[in-house]
């Protein structure tokens, strides 16, 4: 079934010439082709390419899913390596790996010679598109970083409104992956809990990703890049379009060339919930005394990532005895965060680093005076400290002048693609015709939104 696959996926790569489609690499904040960002009207619907095309290797004799109470030596046990390869695969991959660090989640594969001896070993890592792969060269063992072959396929969805946003993903047989991709996206310009109503309608063109090799590759599809959508709230159209304003580095814009993104991101982390607000006079829950609380603590497992809330330089990286591990990040003139207690800093993170927003900088911890693992997290505006919840942030840099001219020729290109995608509703055509036909009072019988709201 693997070779078939492969086989058929190069035939469609060899004839790439005579057929209009677009491939992006999953990631858009790295090494982007600008002429391949610009230009995703024309491409045929399941237009496939292969990135990366594996070589073709047996089953594993061991693989599985990291747990909670799974250790790397047992799970090598388990699949018949001795405990002295274990001890030399473990210190020979430390430079590259510490597998000492797996966590629950996490994909692997083993796979032996006839003799029973490693041949190659295989873990996913966490919140990447990445895998760590250990192979046995005569007699010595090399670890490597590798990224997952993908193949990839652009695709268009669209869908009205009939009670939320995710449930109308649900009835177009779209996946939540999707919906949140979209949903971050829009984040500073929807608000998908209050102001999605029904009968609002969203189109998009999305890649659909599918793991070739590697752990966990059986595991289904994957939700690569937003390449271009269109979200109309009560009449009012959102357009956002990927775009390489910057070397290596793509974002979303609207149809004016304004940036969807803002100075700063609402959270520093997909949080489990705030146990503490920003308060000036709240009883510290270590000293028992009450002073002021000039952060938001988000309560997370301990290791979960924390991202930078925008683009800066690292001020600080360092550890006092109530911050614990903690970090200061400078974005501009106006804007410094910090985040406290971490239990450790992400790779590369030290004082003069270049961070840009949404890049893990640490992982959440119990560092210093804190009762359990947390994020506290602050921002300090003109050199005072204010509540981050109630910032009201300008957008990051709009399209760059010089590309200005350039951007609004490939906007319009995109918003003819979008007006192209049939608006698809489980009600009947009525609904999709009028969509289109109408806008704002398109809906007929159904055109009162009184009572209509739809939150998630």
């Amino acid at each position: 079934m693997r070779n078939n696959r492969i086989v058929s996926a190069l035939i469609i790569a060899g004839t790439i010439a005579s057929i209009s489609y677009l491939t992006i690499k999953s990631d858009p904040k790295q090494n982007l082709e600008p002429a391949a960002v610009a230009s995703i009207q024309g491409y045929p619907d399941e237009t496939a390419v292969l990135l990366n095309a594996p070589p073709v290797t047996p089953d594993p004799v061991h693989s599985g899913v990291v747990t909670k109470n799974s250790f790397f030596f047992n799970i090598l046990e388990e699949g018949g390596i001795p405990p002295r390869q274990i001890d030399a695969i473990i210190r020979a991959s430390k430079p590259v790996y510490d597998f000492g660090r797996i966590q629950p989640g996490q994909y692997f594969e083993i796979f032996t010679d006839p003799e029973g001896e490693l041949e190659k070993l295989t873990f996913s890592l966490k919140g990447t598109e990445s895998y760590v792969e250990v192979v046995s060269v005569d007699g010595n063992f090399v670890t490597n970083r590798k990224d997952y072959p993908f193949e990839v396929v652009v695709k268009e969805a669209s869908g009205i409104i009939t009670s939320s946003f995710f449930a109308s993903l649900i009835e177009q047989g779209l996946s939540n992956e999707l919906g949140a991709k979209i949903a971050n996206i829009y984040a500073w310009d929807i608000d998908f809990f209050s102001q999605i109503m029904k009968n609002d309608y969203f189109r998009v063109v999305y890649e659909e990703k599918t793991m070739l090799d590697g752990p966990g590759c059986s595991k289904g599809k994957a939700i690569g890049n937003i390449l271009a959508a269109e979200f109309n709230t009560s009449g009012e159209k959102h357009y956002a379009f990927l775009f390489q304003n910057e070397d290596d580095f793509a974002d979303y814009f609207d149809d004016q060339g304004r940036s969807l993104r803002k100075q700063l991101l609402r959270a520093p982390l997909n949080y489990t919930r705030i146990s503490s607000n920003y308060s000036k006079n709240r009883l510290h829950p270590v000293l028992h005394t009450y002073r002021p609380h000039l952060g938001i603590d988000y309560a997370a497992p301990t290791g979960t990532p924390v991202q930078s809330t925008g683009d800066g330089t690292i001020m600080t990286a360092s550890r006092t005895r109530a911050n614990g591990n903690y970090i200061k990040v400078r974005h501009n003139s106006n804007y410094i965060s910090y985040y406290l207690h971490l239990s450790r800093f992400a790779k590369g993170i030290s004082k003069g680093t270049k961070v840009k927003q949404g890049q893990t900088i640490g992982y959440v911890g119990a560092t210093g005076y804190a009762t359990g693992p947390h994020l506290d997290y602050r921002v300090k505006k003109n050199g005072s400290f204010v509540n981050p919840r109630k910032l009201k942030l300008p957008p990051a840099k709009p399209v760059d002048q010089e590309k200005m001219a350039a951007y609004l020729i490939f906007a319009g290109e995109q918003i003819a693609s979008l007006n192209q995608i049939p608006i698809r509703d489980p009600r009947g055509d009525y609904y999709a015709e009028k969509s289109a036909e109408k806008g704002s009072e398109r809906y007929g019988k159904d055109s009162d939104r009184s009572g209509s709201n739809a939150s998630d």
